[in-house]
């Protein structure tokens, strides 16, 4: 018997196991920061920067101390960890605050939903969503306008702040990886054992040299993979741009089951019979279970200056709380975190001097 047929589960039946068109996501997964909330978030700002701390952000709960707010913070991460596996934080006043300010608050609150780590080989522990064509170099594909294809990212929770919505689109589509899963369980469990199996993953160039110094996984990365003490009991990582890349360099041989399987879940996350599509206001904060939610974005028509197109800003969090993840399923390693954490430059975490950067790029 196969390491993945050993490991291969029936369906789930979790608590994230949904389907989008069968859900309302705004009775469970919207939370509504009212006025007695953003007064104390209020008062924990004007803290951080009376203390002198606002410019390099918050990096601890104590930095941005909250009482009301963290409780509800707290029913978020439950909703997260044990519940449909995402939330929305809806309620921020954005006009009321410059960008930067903005800022200071989103990583105040995400830092009592995790510990934040570096998204990248600049070592940024607060990323801009932002199209930087005409600007400077797109490494990743956040860096793109666009459409974007279903993925999950290289930590426990992403959470994305938006501080200005598109002309046009630009909606956040997520999908259970759960329901796709036990979707395959149900109609086709060969393809879900070649997703279980996994496939060797090839990163971009810059994250590997600047961090651990490996290109290529040393073992095919399971896509889904049972976690014992986990209450969504599997846990899935899933780029399909790392898988294709790997193959396309001669690292692993992916068989045609494996192709129509990898083809299969691209599918399903982008059917409307799976996929949630949640519109951002400006000042609404995602957060996502990174295990159990794959997610991309929709297509969308943006202005041409850089300072009015659409922005979000993004954190990688890890939950120290939650059982760990299989060595097998990690491919970003601790190394490559503190590697590239080394490399940070908080001031450029700062959306007005990120956009001045830009700017000068090309002046």
């Amino acid at each position: 018997m196969s390491t993945a047929t050993r490991h291969l589960l029936p369906p789930t039946g979790a608590p994230a196991s949904w389907r989008g068109p069968q859900i309302d996501w705004t009775e469970s997964c919207l939370f509504h920061l009212d006025e007695a909330d953003i007064d104390e978030i209020g008062r924990a700002l004007a803290a951080l920067n009376a203390r002198g701390g606002g410019r390099t952000l918050p990096l601890r709960r104590q930095d941005f101390p909250l009482d009301r707010v963290a409780r509800k913070l707290a029913a978020v991460a439950e909703q997260i960890y044990r519940g449909k596996g995402f939330a929305m934080l809806r309620g921020l006043p954005r006009t009321e605050y410059s960008a930067d300010e903005m800022a200071q608050i989103y990583f105040g609150l995400s830092v009592h939903l995790g510990v934040p780590i570096s998204q990248s080989h600049r070592g940024e522990l607060l990323g801009h969503v932002l199209n930087l064509e005409g600007y400077g170099e797109v490494a990743r594909a956040y860096q793109d306008g666009g459409h974007m294809n279903m993925h999950t990212d290289s930590c426990d929770i992403i959470g994305l702040m938006c501080l200005r919505t598109a002309k046009n689109g630009g909606a956040s589509r997520i999908c259970s990886a759960l329901a796709i899963h036990d979707a395959l369980a149900e109609s086709r469990p060969d393809l879900l054992a070649s997703l279980y199996g996994g496939y060797y993953f090839r990163r971009g160039d810059k994250d590997a040299q600047l961090g651990d110094g490996r290109k290529v996984s040393l073992a095919p990365v399971p896509v889904f993979d049972r976690l014992d003490g986990w209450p969504q009991r599997v846990a899935c990582y899933f780029l399909g741009s790392y898988i294709r890349r790997a193959a396309q360099e001669g690292h692993g041989h992916l068989t045609d089951l494996d192709r129509e399987a990898i083809a299969t879940l691209e599918t399903m996350a982008e059917s409307p019979d799976f996929y949630l599509d949640m519109q951002f206001q400006d000042g609404d904060i995602q957060f996502l279970n990174n295990r159990v939610i794959v997610h991309g974005r929709t297509d969308y028509v943006d202005e041409d200056a850089i300072e009015k197109r659409r922005h979000l800003l993004r954190v990688w969090l890890s939950a120290p709380e939650w059982p760990p993840l299989a060595e097998r399923q990690v491919m970003h390693s601790d190394e490559d975190h503190r590697l590239w954490l080394a490399r940070r430059q908080p001031e450029l975490e700062f959306p007005e001097a990120y956009l001045e950067s830009l700017r000068a790029s090309v002046a």
